[in-house]
C-alpha cells in the first residue's frame, strides 16, 4: 500500500476524490464548466498546492482561484 510519508508527492485515491470535490464546487461559483481553460487553471493550481503541503480545504479554495468578481487572474 502507498502512503504519503514514502512518497510525498503521491495523490492517493482520498486525496483525488477531496480535490475534485473542491474544484467542483470551485467551478460551480464560477460558472465555469469543466472543459474550459480557467477550469484546467484552477485544477492544475489545485494539485500544485496540495502537492506543496496545503491540504486545509478553506486555504486550497481561496488560494486555487487568485483574481476579482471570480475571474481567474493568469
Amino acid at each position: 500500500m502507498l502512503h504519503h510519508h514514502q512518497h510525498p508527492d503521491a495523490i492517493l485515491p482520498d486525496d483525488i476524490s477531496f480535490l475534485d470535490e473542491i474544484l467542483s464546487q470551485l467551478l460551480t461559483e464560477r460558472r465555469l464548466g469543466r472543459d474550459c481553460e480557467d477550469a484546467e487553471l484552477v485544477a492544475a493550481r489545485l494539485i500544485s498546492l496540495f502537492q506543496s503541503g496545503v491540504h486545509d480545504r478553506d486555504m486550497l479554495r481561496n488560494m486555487a482561484t487568485p483574481g476579482v468578481g471570480g475571474r481567474i487572474l493568469r
